[in-house]
């Protein structure tokens, strides 16, 4: 079973991350705590699908696999995380940091790749308010997404 996370699976992960909860819209919410932007900057931190800090740099072993998803053309379906073999794969989004020794177009599907990369996030996609405001498009959601950025691959 491969562990894809969109905003259909994060919502069952927000259930589970008092984080996330913080950060996510929900109709449902029975009642949500407030926390300023600038309290991410002030202490707090947000420990992300790898369960590393957001931004803490890691090693990998994972490799590229298409999607069908309307998000992305690949993923990266990562397997370990610092010698740490995973329970199961986890397919995140990805981009490749322009002054790493990797382009986008070189990275080979399924091939298991030793990767150094990080992880970071934000909020993603059309708030439904926007959206019955305005013109409806075709959207992903609003909430907050994990990916990772690759820095370069390790030998």
């Amino acid at each position: 079973m491969i562990v894809r996370y969109g905003l259909v699976a994060l919502s069952a992960l927000i259930m589970l991350n008092p984080i996330m909860p913080l950060m996510a819209e929900s109709s449902s919410a029975p009642s949500k705590r407030v926390v300023y932007a600038n309290d991410l900057e002030n202490g707090m931190q947000i420990i992300g699908l790898l369960g590393l800090p957001l931004g803490e740099l890691a090693s990998v072993r994972a490799k590229i696999v298409p999607s069908n998803s309307k998000e992305t053309d690949r993923y990266i379906e990562i397997l370990e995380v610092n010698n740490n073999r995973l329970s199961m794969p986890l397919q995140l989004m990805f981009s490749v940091w322009q002054w790493g020794n990797l382009s986008n177009k070189a990275l080979p599907l399924d091939q298991i790749l030793s990767l150094r990369l990080y992880e970071t996030g934000g909020m993603a996609g059309v708030p439904q308010k926007a959206m019955t405001e305005t013109m409806y498009v075709e959207s992903i959601g609003w909430g907050f997404r994990t990916s990772v950025v690759i820095l370069y691959e390790e030998k």
